[in-house]
């Protein structure tokens, strides 16, 4: 008798990080940018307007801060997914005035409650 073991699908969702959001305390974006990334699927994008984005990656990128972002995009792509933002513009975002130390393990909780609401 053989027995198979499901090992389900993993669907990619999008995390859309406002640019503000990521130098307040940089070593907490970075950790929220691993877990996402490495545990709940999420493939992690910076949001910035096209005239910042060079400054933002450089200054992410010399604080060791890049490693689990996997692109750039600009507000006018109007990309999907669930979104850290300082406004409530959008769905599925979650409002937070800046990543802090505090925070983390509540974001991280609800990145983990959208992600199973969505799928």
């Amino acid at each position: 008798m053989v027995n198979y073991t499901y090992t389900g699908v993993i669907a990619f969702m999008n995390l859309i990080v406002v640019s503000d959001l990521t130098c307040n305390e940089g070593l907490y974006f970075r950790y929220i940018s691993m877990m996402a990334s490495q545990e709940l699927s999420y493939d992690v994008l910076v949001e910035a307007r096209k005239e910042d984005e060079d400054r933002y990656f450089k200054l992410l990128r010399a604080k060791g801060w890049y490693d689990f972002v996997d692109d750039f995009v600009q507000p006018e792509w109007a990309i999907e997914g669930v979104r850290l933002d300082n406004e409530l513009n959008y769905t599925r975002t979650i409002q937070v005035p800046q990543i802090r130390c505090e925070d983390t393990l509540n974001i991280l909780g609800q990145l983990k409650s959208m992600r199973e609401i969505t799928f």
